[in-house]
């Protein structure tokens, strides 16, 4: 919706007093219940219905259980929503956040969540389930957001998830895999495998140690009265612990998940976390590399975070470093956003205080402002979503509100940022306890250099370098290792930015230009190329302002990146 963002300026006063200039994505906000609010929530960002846009799906657990999946315009996609099959309880607001992808192999993918009740559902785009689900775990059984990624090497997406008894002292801890058998789902070879306490915290997956093969990272949770110690622990496919892992935590329950990402850049995965060890006794975000030691600098101290957040990751600043954003939690007024750099400085700034008591799920870095950069956008018990550049400035329009039309409206919700409409720009979504989900149309740019939602991609693997495309962007086969094989700088530009792409393997490779209505303006590659990585200008003399595409194709590898031209 850029074309209405630029002809006019929507102005909504809020019951406080709040002036939002973010107009709504058209078609928004939508009702997605008639009972309780939504808690517990973070909207899925997929292309269900393979119409070639991304839909937004959101699940309401409380009283009756329902999965609602919109197009960009606010219109259900056919077949939803749901009911969803109760259990024995239904009144817990349990954490049933969806992870999309294609688990069954029939190349469309899938709505995949647990809930309160030992069921795990997995939802085809057109309404119906899976053959052979709900799968059960146990009636009385919590489970946590599943993470779908391929550990075996046959393209369909395994789910991977943990689950444990949902009263106290919530033992029986288990972490399961399911693998599509082409009739139903069976356990993955060696799972699931068992453990005495569960918790909020959810599995995180990718290739930590760069060797083609997928580990799985889950927390065991710890209880002082039978002193045992929670750990951060580590597994092969094959169900053995890695080298240097588990890491012992503290005597405690920990619900906070676990994030992956190459901070040091040096081709494996590093595992962050907020904890707080008996080792140190620091409460901070913790980041470990693949042999499960600690990183230098670390950890960087914080206050109290929420139960079952994970640090967002991506280069705010734009010095070609990434930062680390989280949100805590204070009474009664003072939650705040945090930002470091991976010297443990926090950015200017920072941290930024929300006015609220929590921010009230995981932070999401996604650039909402217009200047190419990821801002940090952060939800709050207060009804309010506050977004903050790298200088730790609130962007302009923001805070976003919730109407005041129930007796609650906070965002108990980890907002997740995509394109929905392909205009180029960043929507944001999120629910809230007010029974209605929220999109808005921001000014941001859509790129590669985001975190976009809770575990941080719609397959809900906790990372974005391994595994991972995004959402919203046309792609092929995306490659393992996918992440910014294509950009350009300066960005923005006038009038020259010189564009950069890798080649992973020998093979024809075209570079396209499209200017900002989506018509193709020039070739600058078509040829056969080598591995290796290239650089090539591109001159607009001639071209008007605005969002200019760039798309490279390798094969059946397709990638995009946005340049913008401002003259």
């Amino acid at each position: 919706m850029r074309s209405l963002y630029l002809l006019f300026i929507v102005i909504v006063v809020t019951a406080d007093g709040i002036s939002q200039t973010i107009p709504y994505q058209y078609g928004w906000p939508r009702q997605a219940s008639s009972d309780w609010g939504l808690y517990a929530n973070s909207p899925t960002i997929e292309d269900i219905d393979k119409d070639g846009y991304p839909d937004i799906s959101v699940t309401k657990s409380f009283a009756t259980p329902e999965l609602f999946v919109w197009k960009r315009n606010g219109a259900y996609v056919g077949g939803f929503p749901i009911i969803i099959p109760p259990g024995s309880l239904q009144n817990s607001g349990s954490i049933e956040i969806t992870a999309a992808g294609d688990v069954d192999g029939d190349t469309y993918p899938e709505l995949v969540f647990g809930d309160e009740n030992g069921q795990l559902f997995v939802v085809k785009g057109n309404g119906q389930m899976v053959t052979g689900t709900p799968i059960m775990l146990g009636g009385t059984k919590e489970t946590t957001t599943p993470a779908l990624v391929d550990l075996d090497g046959d393209s369909i997406l395994e789910i991977i998830l943990t689950s444990y008894e949902r009263e106290s002292p919530n033992n029986n801890g288990q972490l399961h895999v399911f693998k599509w058998t082409g009739t139903g789902f069976s356990d993955f070879n060696n799972f699931p495998v068992s453990f005495t306490y569960g918790s909020d915290a959810a599995p995180v997956v990718g290739d930590l140690n760069d060797d083609g093969i997928m580990e799985i990272v889950y927390v065991e949770s710890g209880r002082q009265s039978d002193s045992t110690m929670a750990k951060l622990q580590a597994i092969d496919a094959t169900g053995k612990p890695v080298t240097g892992f588990p890491i012992d935590i503290a005597y405690t329950s920990i619900g906070s998940t676990p994030a992956l990402y190459d901070l040091d850049k040096d081709g494996k995965l590093e595992v962050l976390i907020r904890i707080k060890p008996v080792s140190t006794n620091i409460n901070g975000i913790y980041a470990y590399n693949h042999e499960g030691q600690l990183l230098p600098n670390f950890p960087f101290p914080i206050e109290s975070g929420h139960p079952f957040a994970g640090p967002a990751i991506a280069d705010m600043d734009g010095d070609g470093e990434v930062e680390i954003a989280f949100g805590s939690v204070l009474a009664v007024d003072s939650g705040k956003v945090f930002a470091w750099k991976l010297s443990g400085e926090l950015l200017p700034n920072f941290p930024a205080k929300v006015w609220a008591t929590w921010v009230d799920g995981a932070v999401a870095l996604a650039d909402v402002d217009g200047d190419t950069l990821p801002d940090a956008i952060a939800p709050t018990n207060d009804g309010l979503i506050y977004a903050f550049n790298y200088k730790g400035q609130l962007c302009n329009g923001f805070p976003l509100a919730a109407e005041d039309i129930y007796v609650v409206k906070g965002f108990e919700s980890s907002p997740s940022a995509g394109d929905v409409d392909k205009d180029g720009d960043v929507e944001i979504f999120a629910g809230s306890l007010n029974k209605r989900v929220y999109g808005w149309d921001t000014p941001g740019i859509i790129s590669n250099n985001i975190w976009s939602t809770f575990k941080g991609n719609a397959q809900r693997t906790g990372g974005q370098i391994r595994g991972y495309h995004p959402s919203g962007i046309d792609k092929g086969e995306i490659s393992v290792k996918s992440f910014n094989v294509l950009e350009n700088y300066p960005n923005p530009f006038n009038p020259v930015t010189k564009i950069r792409y890798r080649v992973d393997e020998p093979g024809i490779v075209q570079l396209k230009i499209y200017d900002p209505i989506g018509n193709e303006i020039v070739t600058l590659v078509d040829e056969m190329r080598d591995s290796g990585e290239y650089e090539i200008p591109f001159y607009t003399e001639n071209n008007s302002s605005g969002v200019y595409i760039a798309q490279l194709i390798h094969g059946k590898k397709v990638y995009t990146t946005k340049m913008i031209l401002i003259k």
